[in-house]
């Protein structure tokens, strides 16, 4: 019987993935996952409303730039965060639905054509795989059922379902499951381990029929099949290992309507404690806020500085982030340096509804920080002169010709993290003027 080979055939299960080699017959090499002797992390929160970009975007950029009346809530972190504005995700429009590529670059005119791929942070603990408890954290602090309630997505597209409370985070982290849960990821552990060996029966077959180079690119993939063995074996010992002590009382989950800072706060409290027990390297968060119908503001004054509340909760408690992430020490060093943290969204501002001038913050990552990075200048002046002369006219945006892809910053930031890759989603290449420390 003739087999189609086709390295799109993945192999799954919760603790494995794998794909099969590319060979002469298929378009590129085998990539090979890097080794890297510093622990990186990464954070990635992601908004889906933007931010009222008057109050966020300063009129100049470079390193001198003067803090925004936003940004003015992060300045003791000023030289550890990069501002990014005036990029996008080509190919990309769909207001809110464009929430679902925020994090991956996938192209989409809607949701009808969208075939979404791998998101940023799976992309990172794919490389990291085995080295923690937990491969990667994927949590929100809650929303409507009718937006995307996950930034995450797996190689073929699909969503990771989030966890939305910080005691239940908590109790990954620190608490004991029973043995009956203990020997359901055992099993899990040896579904996977007999997906390799289905694997490694399959690629015996495959070498009588290739060619010399394509035996020796399978040989390579087979060392790839052993490394994945070695992370299954890990993951079985870290079954069986105690995890760290709690360090005090679980947290109590906030419900109820109008607490969106306690809520963040309090989810970003979990977030540092799974960073410095070091239970996992990659983790995304997806923030909501009850606040949508603020973002249809009109420039009513009322709403507007409504509005301008919440989003300054908001950028107060990823500045509280930092401060413990700063604060915090990993291997003799602040965690912040080790840790990547990007804030960002898939819309410029709720107003507009526009998918493109999208607001980033980059910190940590051992990046030299300090600077604004404009890729749409005439925004800048635009913006500011509008706000002085008809704060109306504001509503119309103002799309550069120079805008950077978004994915150009993912490359960057996997490449810090000692990942091998050149490519990410849309990209083009590495983030322009993005130096590191």
């Amino acid at each position: 019987m003739h087999h189609a080979w086709n390295r799109r055939t993945f192999l799954r299960s919760s603790a494995v993935a794998l794909a099969l080699p590319l060979l002469e017959s298929m378009s590129r090499a085998v990539e090979k996952s890097p080794t890297n002797d510093a622990p990186r992390r990464l954070v990635l929160i992601g908004t889906p409303f933007g931010f009222d970009p008057v109050s966020f975007i300063p009129p100049r950029d470079g390193r001198d730039y003067p803090l925004s009346p936003y940004l003015e809530h992060l300045k003791e972190h000023r030289n550890d965060f990069t501002l990014i504005t005036g990029v996008s995700h080509p190919q990309c429009s769909g207001a809110h639905e464009t929430e679902r590529v925020m994090l991956t670059g996938a192209p989409m005119a809607g949701a009808a054509t969208l075939h979404n791929s791998i998101s940023l942070d799976q992309e990172f603990a794919a490389h990291m795989r085995g080295q923690t408890r937990y491969d990667s954290l994927v949590l929100s602090t809650g929303g409507p059922t009718t937006h995307s309630p996950s930034l995450s997505y797996t190689p073929s597209g699909v969503p990771i379902p989030p966890l939305e409370s910080p005691a239940e985070v908590f109790a990954k982290l620190f608490l004991a499951g029973s043995r009956e849960q203990a020997e359901v990821e055992l099993h899990e552990i040896s579904e996977g381990r007999s997906m390799l060996d289905f694997v490694a029966e399959q690629a015996g077959r495959l070498r009588k029929r290739i060619s010399a180079t394509d035996r020796a690119r399978l040989d390579e993939y087979l060392t790839s099949v052993r490394d994945v063995e070695r992370q299954l074996q890990m993951s079985r010992e870290w079954v069986n290992r105690p995890k760290p002590a709690p360090p005090g009382k679980p947290p109590k989950d906030i419900d109820g309507p109008g607490q969106q800072r306690s809520k963040l706060e309090l989810m970003c409290d979990v977030i540092y404690l799974a960073l410095v027990t070091d239970s996992t390297r990659a983790i995304s968060l997806r923030t909501f806020t009850e606040h949508h119908n603020l973002t249809h503001h009109g420039q009513e004054p009322e709403k507007l500085n409504e509005l301008r509340g919440v989003e300054v909760e908001l950028l107060t408690a990823f500045n509280d982030l930092l401060t413990k992430l700063k604060n915090g020490e990993g291997s003799g060093r602040p965690i912040l340096d080790q840790t990547t943290v990007l804030l960002t969204s898939n819309m410029r501002d709720g107003n507009s509804h526009r998918n493109y001038d999208l607001p980033a913050i980059l910190a940590g990552g051992g990046f030299r920080h300090g600077r604004h990075l404009a890729f749409n200048r005439r925004l800048l002046e635009t913006l500011h002169a509008v706000e002085e002369k008809a704060p109306e006219n504001n509503k119309t945006p103002v799309m550069g010709v120079n805008q950077a892809p978004l994915c150009n910053l993912f490359v960057s930031v996997l490449q810090r993290s000692g990942v091998e890759t050149d490519h990410f989603g849309s990209s083009t290449g590495t983030m322009a003027g993005l130096e590191t420390g």
